[in-house]
């Protein structure tokens, strides 16, 4: 249904305003949408889902950055932390066969989302994960505020959520070392950290294999944390190598 919509440019431009209302009240909001060969399971009424349907696409500029970069140097893993529904294992999973994929996602609607993706397209090359990666290992609150995940630690609020004005649900999940669960050792590693906040203890938990492998790291970083994740890699003999042009989002390597 929504894919007939999007062959009309007029029509593809009305969809996410006149689209979401119409698709909520028939609940034809999830389905499968074959892009780039591949059969997503994605929900319309997901802001990040309605982006890749309708566009294609995700976040471009950092997908031809860590392309070119794999086009160039052979990889062992890609650990995709902080996943959603899938979009980067997916097209890294089909663009490089040996290629073997790690992602972890807590939310577990979006976990599902990327397991029916995962069992209709039949990739042998990922695993998922459903849980948050962190310095400690213990139980936590996430608040899921439509489509976007923002991780309670210890004590900590996320403070950009206006609890009046928006609807939020709250959930639990686990926290994991990730050094707890990975042991690589002179390999060349690729993550991607998306983490809304969380990137500090996700390092912190990661800096085994961190340190005793190659990595290129694409990390979403707030201006609030940027000194304090910068100032950490730094520390630990990583440098700046790329900054994208449309989001808080930079690559770290210590190649």
């Amino acid at each position: 249904m929504i894919e007939f919509f999007l062959k009309f440019p007029i029509l593809k431009r009305l969809i996410p305003s006149l689209g979401i209302k119409v698709l909520r009240i028939l609940k034809k909001n999830r389905g499968y949408f074959k892009i780039r060969g591949i059969y997503f399971y994605l929900d319309f009424l997901d802001p990040i889902d309605r982006e890749i349907i309708i566009y294609k696409k995700y976040e471009n500029d950092q997908i031809k950055f860590l392309e070119n970069y794999m086009l160039k140097n052979t990889c062992d893993y890609f650990l995709d932390i902080g996943a959603n529904s899938g979009y980067y294992s997916f097209y890294f999973a089909s663009k490089f066969k040996n290629l073997k994929i790690k992602a972890i996602e807590p939310n577990l609607d979006a976990f599902n989302k990327f397991k029916n993706t995962l069992n209709k397209n039949k990739f042998e090359n990922i695993e998922v994960f459903n849980f948050a990666l962190s310095h400690r290992e213990d139980k936590t609150k996430m608040v899921s505020m439509i489509s976007h995940n923002y991780i309670h630690s210890n004590s900590t609020i996320n403070d950009n959520i206006n609890k009046e004005n928006n609807k939020i649900n709250t959930f639990e999940t686990s926290l994991r070392v990730g050094d707890n669960l990975f042991n690589f050792s002179n390999k060349k590693l690729i993550f991607k950290i998306d983490v809304e906040g969380h990137e500090s203890y996700v390092l912190q938990g990661l800096i085994k294999n961190l340190t005793q492998n190659k990595c290129l790291i694409l990390i979403e970083i707030s201006d609030a944390k940027f000194t304090e994740v910068n100032e950490f890699l730094i520390k630990n003999n990583f440098k700046k190598v790329f900054k994208s042009d449309f989001r808080n989002d930079y690559a770290y390597s210590n190649l």
